[in-house]
Formats: structure tokens, C-alpha cells, sequence
């Protein structure tokens, strides 16, 4: 799983920009569409175009690429329904190829019966499965329209193993590569109300590998940590007087301006 900054409804403005590729946000609810980077292009020398980014996605272990072809007409884009700086900076790579064989960029044509080709490394599709008191949760829009897909975990505890737990987080999320920890409380007696937020910062900068979190690591340390300090998932009944509200609480950071501004 790869947690962090992405990109979905929004386009990063101010932190790229695209000559050829045209960005198409992605469609929530009964739509549900993938973000896109597309261009459409003609060329004499489609054929090099394709080859040179086939050898873009076998250099990059992230990459995806799809194209259409007919003749001399080409469809290309990259997407995903988390759109990391990884994707953006692989479309980068994509503008450079477009621009080395002088692809004229062309309005959107039809291309009913292209040849598809999908350009991609076959992954271990093996997932762990989340345990039912973890969810994966994402932020509304923050700076550059950047979203967060956190993990969130709800609990009370006694305000005497709070400490306690808090630091035990600190060990757990190293062990599983989880970067950014912060949390909302309420005191409700001698407990308090935890909601506890798990992520990381922007993947694929420079495109550097995403950053994959280990979830046997967390939900195994967790484990541990919930007997040792006699954690009470959810909340003490009575949401709205003892819902944890404010500002976050942070127990450690990247990116910040992304995750949490």
C-alpha cells in the first residue's frame, strides 16, 4: 500500500505545467473515473514514439503508460486514482519524447479502431488485508489541490498509558515506513478519545520509488501495542461532546504544507 500526497479531483498548480499533456480529473460516486494526463498527436514517426516510451516505463518500475494507435495518429496518457508526484514526473518524461520527435499536438479524435497498447511492470497483486479497526481515509484539498490517503485508527485509553502508547507508535510506524503521525484527542475523564492518523509525504519527487507501507509491521506492532496499554477501540459513547476535535497533534512529519496546511 502507498500511503501520502496524490492528486485526484484538483491539478497541482504552480508545481507543474505540460505543454502537450492536458489533465482531466478524476470522476467520484457512479462515474468512477481515473485522473488522466492525455495528449493526442500525429507524427511521421509514431512507431519511435512508441518504442521510446516503452523504454520510459522499463526504465521506471512505477510507470504506466497507455497509448492509441491509427496510422499516424497517437492517444497518450498516463492516470491512476491517486495521482503521486510519481505519475506527473513520468508525464514530464512523456512531453520531452513528444517534443524530440516534433509530435504536433492535435484536437481529440477518434480513434474507434486503434490498436491499444498498455505499457506497464506485472505487479504481486498479493494485498494484506486491513483489519476492520483500521480505515483508509483521504483529506479534502489542501495547498496545490493536494489530497492525503491516511490510515485512521480510533481508540480511548487511560490518560495514564497515553504516553506510553503515543511513544509506542513512534517504534511501530519506523518499522512499517510510515513517516507522518498526528492525532486529535478528547479528555473524557481519566480516558481520552484518540483518532490517530498514519501516512507519508509526496511519492515520487524526481522519481524516486513510492514509499510502501509495510502493513504486517503496523497492524503486528499495533497489536501489541492495544494488549500492553489496554486499548479500547472507537470511541466513549456520546459523539459530539466527546468527538476529538482542534488541531492536530503531531507526533512526527513530512511535508507538511501538503498533509497538513
Amino acid at each position: 500500500m502507498v500511503l501520502g500526497v496524490y492528486w485526484y479531483y484538483g491539478f497541482p498548480t504552480d508545481l507543474y505545467t505540460f505543454e502537450f499533456l492536458s489533465y482531466r480529473k478524476g470522476l467520484g460516486g457512479h462515474a468512477d473515473a481515473p485522473a488522466e494526463l492525455l495528449v493526442n498527436v500525429e507524427s511521421d514517426n509514431v512507431d519511435s514514439i512508441v518504442e521510446s516510451l516503452r523504454a520510459l516505463v522499463a526504465k521506471y518500475d512505477a510507470a504506466f503508460v497507455f497509448i492509441y494507435k491509427l496510422g499516424n495518429s497517437l492517444q497518450i496518457g498516463t492516470g491512476s486514482y491517486n495521482m503521486h508526484d510519481y505519475e506527473f514526473e513520468v508525464a514530464r518524461k512523456i512531453e520531452a519524447i513528444l517534443k524530440d520527435a516534433q509530435a504536433i499536438k492535435v484536437e481529440q479524435h477518434y480513434l474507434n479502431d486503434a490498436e491499444l497498447i498498455r505499457l506497464f511492470h506485472e505487479k504481486d497483486n498479493a494485498a494484506w488485508t486491513l483489519k476492520k479497526h483500521f480505515d483508509r481515509v483521504s483529506s479534502s484539498m489542501k495547498k496545490y489541490n493536494a489530497e492525503t490517503a491516511c490510515l485512521r485508527f480510533d481508540c480511548n485509553i487511560a490518560a495514564s498509558d497515553k504516553e506510553g502508547f503515543l511513544n509506542g507508535l513512534l517504534a511501530v510506524t519506523e518499522a512499517a515506513n510510515i513517516h507522518a503521525v498526528f492525532y486529535k484527542e478528547k479528555k473524557c475523564g481519566d480516558r481520552y478519545n484518540l483518532m490517530v492518523f498514519f501516512t507519508n509525504g509526496r511519492q515520487g519527487v524526481g522519481l524516486k520509488p513510492k514509499q510502501k507501507v509495510h502493513l504486517e509491521f503496523l497492524e503486528k506492532g499495533m497489536d501489541t501495542l492495544i494488549e500492553k496499554h489496554a486499548v479500547v477501540i472507537g470511541f466513549i459513547a456520546g459523539f459530539d461532546e466527546n468527538y476529538p476535535k482542534g488541531d492536530y497533534i503531531v507526533l512526527k512529519i513530512v511535508d507538511s504544507e501538503f498533509v497538513l496546511d
